[in-house]
C-alpha cells in the first residue's frame, strides 16, 4: 500500500508571499555591471574629462611617476641654485582630482586669471604648490599592446612634479658643495616601503654622480643633445597643459562662481592659498 502526502495550506501571511512572489522577478545573484541614473552620468563625466586631458596632454612630455616599493634612476637636467642658496625652478598650484578610478591633474587658474575664480577651487578642492623640474628616467619598459608592442624605451625624458615636502629634500642635497645644485646630478631613487604613502616621485635620493655637461649626458646615455635639455614649461607649446576657467566648466569640473563680488573678480578661495 503507497503512502499519499497530502499538502498543508500555508497561513495567510505566507499564502500572500507565495502569491506576490509568483509576480516579482527572480534575481539571479549576479552582480550587474549596467550603469543608470547618476552613476551613469558621473561616467560619461569622468570619460570626458579623461578625453580631454588625453588630448591637451598628446605630444607633451609625460610626468615621472614611481610605482609603490620600487627603485630607479634619474638624472636632472635642470635644478640650478639662485645667489640665495635656493633650487630656482618654475613653481605653480596643481589640483588633484579624483576622476572616474583614476586621478588627473590641473593647474589652478586663480594665479592666472584673476577676472574669476578657479572652478576647481570654489569646488572644495584645495591646490598645492608644487615645483617641476626635467629628468632623464634611466629605468626601461616594454610595450605591451598596439603597434609598438615588444619596442623596449629607456632613457626619456620626463616632467619631475613634486610638492614642498619633496622639494625641501631635494633642497638640502642640492646645497651640498660637490653639487651645488641638481642640473647633471644623477640619483637611485626609491619609493617606500618605509612610508605607506610616499610621494609618486619617490621618497628617497641617494646621489650617485655628477656629469660635466648636457653632452657628457647625452654621450654616456648614447642619446641626441636635444634629448637632453630642460623642459619649455609654460606657454602655447609648453609642457605643463592649462585649461582656463571656461574649460574647467564646460567639462563638469569645480563649480562656476556667480556670488558677490564675482564682477570684480574676487577669489575667496584664492584668499586662502
Amino acid at each position: 500500500m503507497g503512502l499519499t502526502f497530502t499538502k498543508k495550506a500555508a497561513p495567510p501571511a505566507q499564502q500572500t508571499e507565495q502569491a506576490g512572489s509568483s509576480a516579482a522577478p527572480k534575481k539571479t545573484g549576479g552582480v550587474t555591471f549596467l550603469m543608470k541614473g547618476a552613476a551613469a552620468k558621473a561616467a560619461v563625466q569622468a570619460e570626458a574629462v579623461k578625453a580631454e586631458a588625453r588630448r591637451e596632454a598628446a605630444n607633451r612630455m609625460r610626468s615621472y611617476w614611481m610605482k609603490y616599493n620600487s627603485d630607479g634612476q634619474i638624472t636632472f637636467l635642470d635644478g640650478a641654485l639662485d645667489a640665495d642658496g635656493v633650487l630656482e625652478i618654475p613653481r605653480f598650484f596643481q589640483h588633484s582630482l579624483q576622476v572616474g578610478s583614476g586621478r588627473e591633474t590641473f593647474v589652478c587658474t586663480a594665479e592666472l586669471d584673476t577676472s574669476q575664480p578657479c572652478p576647481l577651487c570654489e569646488g572644495g578642492d584645495k591646490p598645492s604648490l608644487v615645483g617641476v623640474m626635467t629628468v632623464i628616467d634611466h629605468s626601461s619598459y616594454t610595450v605591451t599592446k598596439g603597434p609598438n608592442a615588444g619596442k623596449v624605451y629607456k632613457n626619456q625624458r620626463r616632467l619631475f612634479v613634486a610638492k614642498e615636502t619633496t622639494l625641501q629634500v631635494l633642497q638640502k642635497l642640492a646645497k651640498k658643495p660637490e653639487r651645488n645644485g641638481l642640473a647633471l646630478c644623477t640619483f637611485d631613487v626609491s619609493r617606500g616601503p618605509e612610508n605607506k604613502h610616499p610621494p609618486g616621485v619617490g621618497d628617497t635620493f641617494d646621489f650617485v654622480t655628477k656629469h660635466k655637461s648636457l653632452a657628457a649626458i647625452a654621450e654616456k646615455y648614447e642619446l641626441k643633445l636635444e634629448d637632453c635639455q630642460p623642459a619649455i614649461y609654460e606657454g602655447e607649446n609648453g609642457e605643463i597643459v592649462y585649461m582656463p576657467p571656461e574649460k574647467l566648466i564646460e567639462l563638469g569640473l569645480g563649480k562656476a562662481h556667480a556670488g558677490v563680488g564675482y564682477e570684480k573678480g574676487v577669489s575667496a578661495a584664492k584668499d586662502d592659498l
